[in-house]
């Protein structure tokens, strides 16, 4: 029979077993991705917990050191949501929760326009305010705002006003991400018993590579169409893009991979998940020898060509994923992030 088939018959059958063998399910990656999913989450929630008492700790006492203190806190918190971002199913999907962490993009100042509407209110909101108000209120950019606007100083900042604004929503974060937690924990069997969270969790580690590269990255500098502009980046007014940048390769690196190699060694092809790691590896150290900010290096030729050799590799660690995704069969479906 297989002499008969010839060239052209032998590749049809590869691909036409293929499937069959990435639907062969594989609940060890499950598990390992569940736990290290619950891991990041708990860094998540202990990190915002922090936010919230260094930001009553700034309002009790105003000081510089205790503004550097705030300012550190928001940003560990900030890039262990990044870590943990690409989990796109799941609890996340509830109430729009990955929205009320972080509002973005936000090409119309939301984010600007509604912190000025609070900061102008006679009475600091509650938590339960925020809770019910836009998710652009509720996340790490509106703290960015009133920690970093060019309109916001020490000063302003340690006004009743602002301060309450500040703390309802870092007391929103912290009971959010905290329930985040228990609901993924809560997950737990069905995450791990359901085949179809094999394909989830791929689709999710690919939609935030494509999203970096195209959304994150290629967006602010003018590379997807339209004109170079700081302002679509993330954390443009802290400065802080890129440290996001490698939050996220952090955690696709230390919670992602992991179940990706359980998978793949499941299949013999243990090889291809140690070549995308090196990249990964490669990657993420990049990011972390280049300035936190983005915008800024729009304008500078040297900084400009360290951001597009950053993109570059973006760009080869999402091709190589897609490559690993159909030797596992996997099909690709709609993309939220496509259309608008």
């Amino acid at each position: 029979m297989f002499k008969r088939l010839g060239r052209i018959g032998l590749a049809a059958l590869t691909l036409a077993t293929a499937p069959l063998m990435a639907n062969e399910d594989t609940p060890q990656a499950r598990e390992r991705w569940h736990q290290a999913i619950d891991q990041r989450y708990g860094v998540l929630s202990d990190a915002s917990e922090r936010l919230e008492a260094s930001a009553i700790r700034f309002c009790q006492q105003p000081d510089t050191p205790h503004r550097k203190r705030l300012s550190q806190d928001w940003m560990d918190a900030y890039q262990a949501w990044q870590a943990v971002r690409f989990v796109d199913f799941g609890p996340i999907e509830q109430q729009s929760r990955a929205w009320q962490l972080q509002f973005w993009p936000d090409r119309k100042n939301l984010v600007g326009r509604k912190m000025q509407a609070w900061l102008a209110a006679d009475q600091p909101p509650t938590a339960e305010q925020i809770a019910g108000d836009s998710v652009a209120t509720q996340g790490f950019p509106a703290l960015e705002y009133l920690l970093f606007d060019e309109h916001m100083e020490t000063k302003t900042l340690s006004q009743p006003v602002a301060c309450g604004l500040m703390k309802a929503i870092a007391n929103h974060l912290a009971d959010g991400t905290s329930a985040l937690r228990s609901d993924w924990q809560r997950f737990a069997e069905h995450y791990r018993t359901t085949r179809s969270y094999t394909d989830a969790t791929l689709h999710g580690a690919l939609r935030a590579l494509e999203t970096l590269e195209d959304k994150r990255l290629g967006d602010p500098m003018g590379l997807t169409g339209g004109a170079a502009n700081g302002y679509l980046a993330e954390a443009w007014r802290s400065g802080r893009s890129i440290r996001l940048i490698e939050g996220t390769l952090h955690g696709l690196e230390d919670t992602f991979l992991p179940g990706l190699k359980t998978l793949l060694a499941s299949r013999g092809q243990a090889e291809l998940a140690d070549d995308f790691r090196e990249l990964l590896d490669r990657t993420r150290h990049r990011a972390a020898e280049m300035s936190p900010g983005l915008a800024p290096a729009l304008d500078d030729s040297v900084a400009f060509s360290d951001l597009q050799g950053l993109y570059v590799q973006v760009g080869q660690l999402r091709r190589q994923l897609e490559e690993i995704g159909g030797t596992l069969g996997l099909v690709r479906g709609f993309n939220s992030s496509d259309g608008d």
